[in-house]
């Protein structure tokens, strides 16, 4: 069985990282240690701070493999990012949530018989001011690349290096659910059920994009696109019911089309991406410099 060290510390060091950042926030929010004034008026402060944290996930999978793995396989994570990559069915499935989102704008409409109001939403929020809208989206990208970077980046393809990616995105959910755990208490305000939607929704999320890394080849780019432009149009769309609930409902409907319409063994239609996980990069060392050196 291949060595399950690296990937364990590899979450170790996503969570240390995040969870440094989330914890601080979270007794800023409680007044146990003052960082900054916690208000509305202070917001967007608080969005440039919880960025930093979704930074967690990929600065750990660059310090694994600089601690585990050969330089080439640091080499082959970066070409993960290539444009060149993507054929056009991946760019448009990168770009899939911007779908989502017109669909859901319709569907609110014939349901609402109300057009969901875009700019009042930014004029509501003084995202009209170009210091306000950039610490807005600051969290959103680098929560699509930081949690990809990671997530799908180093976490899954070493997860199905030793089972079947229905089983890693199991393992990878868990381990993504518990992740967000103390953004719960200064972020996210869930009462009842919407618990129960936040884990249904990221374990749908989780399937659709092992499926759309495995089917892109393992193309970082593609899901940290996905997860990018998903997080903007859900941000817009958060405070509006009927918006908000279709768009959750169409990831769910997308991850029950990859369960009844794929096998358990690759989520796609193409071989599962693996990354090998075996030998630790000061054993490769090693027996380089002294062949005779035995594990």
């Amino acid at each position: 069985m291949k060595s399950r060290q690296p990937l364990l510390v590899y979450i170790a060091i996503a969570y240390f990282i995040s969870w440094l950042i989330f914890i601080l926030l979270a007794l800023n929010h409680h007044h146990i240690i003052f960082l900054f004034q916690d208000d509305a008026a202070h917001a967007r402060l608080q969005d440039v701070v919880h960025s930093i944290g979704g930074l967690g996930p990929i600065s750990a999978a660059i310090i694994t493999f600089r601690l585990f793995h050969q330089k080439g396989e640091l080499h082959q994570f970066v070409s993960r990012y290539s444009f060149k990559k993507l054929t056009l069915k991946g760019w448009l499935l990168a770009f899939s949530p911007l779908l989502i989102f017109v669909f859901s704008l319709l569907v609110s409409r014939i349901i609402t018989h109300n057009w969901f109001d875009i700019s009042g939403y930014f004029e509501k929020n003084k995202l009209v001011k170009t210091s306000n809208l950039f610490a807005w989206f600051l969290p959103i990208v680098f929560y699509g690349f930081g949690e990809e970077g990671g997530w799908r980046g180093y976490a899954l393809p070493a997860l199905q290096s030793n089972c079947a990616a229905f089983k890693a995105t199991v393992i990878l959910s868990v381990i993504w659910i518990c992740w967000h755990i103390p953004s719960f208490f200064y972020r996210y305000d869930f009462k009842g059920g919407a618990y129960l939607g936040f884990l249904l929704g990221i374990f749908a999320g989780a399937i659709w994009l092992t499926f759309l890394f495995n089917y892109t080849n393992g193309s970082i780019l593609a899901v940290s696109l996905w997860h990018l432009t998903f997080n903007f149009a859900s941000m817009i769309g958060k405070d509006d019911i009927v918006l908000s609930a279709v768009m959750s409902i169409a990831v769910m409907l997308l991850a029950c089309f990859v369960l009844i319409k794929y096998k358990f063994e690759s989520l796609s239609p193409v071989k599962k991406s693996t990354l090998h996980t075996g030998i630790p990069r000061s054993k490769v060392l090693m027996t380089t410099q002294f062949p005779h050196y035995k594990r």
